[in-house]
């Protein structure tokens, strides 16, 4: 049993030790810096992603590459009217992506927006308030034609909301004030 158990071991070290690691790109403040979503997101030919800081106004950017770490495309600057420092992964429908920002917008308490997979056809869809809940930390989830999120303030109590909005930018709804 102590020989099975050394084998076992010494094949697990040996996959370990040959793992690989190709380094993509190094962000920086131009091209991005501290990513904070949990993922990037695939379509078959790019990764999109999001990151905190960097960009022209250091409020943090939306960009691609390939998988190979080729093409990398910065698809927008956030500037703080179109929203600042996202906290979460973007999301697709396979015409837009879809995320949120933690600050920025109308009221600086966030923004939910899509954006085209090339960049274009950028439009806020909800400006966030104190009433309607703001400063969103995590991402969206698609259901149908609905996004669905939580805000870490705001609401009746102050205390955060879950919402609702329609991937047009109509219906938003707070379902639940915690």
């Amino acid at each position: 049993m102590r020989t099975i158990l050394l084998l076992v071991a010494f094949a697990t070290s040996v996959t370990i030790a040959n793992a690989q690691y190709t380094k993509l790109l190094d962000l920086d403040s131009i091209n991005g810096k501290h990513p904070v979503g949990s993922s990037l997101i695939s379509d078959g030919t790019y990764l999109y992603g999001m990151t905190n800081e960097g960009g022209v106004y250091d409020f943090g950017v939306i960009f691609k590459i390939k998988p190979d770490g080729t093409d990398y495309q910065k698809l927008l600057d956030f500037n703080g009217a179109n929203g600042k420092r996202p906290w979460g992964s973007l999301i697709s429908d396979g015409t837009y992506l879809y995320g949120m920002t933690h600050r920025g917008g109308a009221d600086d308490w966030g923004v939910i927006f899509k954006i085209r997979h090339d960049g274009t056809d950028y439009t806020v869809l909800e400006d966030l308030n104190v009433t309607k809940g703001g400063q969103p930390f995590g991402s969206l989830i698609l259901e149908g034609s609905h996004l669905y999120g939580m805000s870490r303030v705001g609401g009746s109590d102050h205390s955060g909301v879950i919402f609702k909005v329609d991937t047009n930018g109509t219906g938003y709804v707070k379902l639940w004030d915690f």
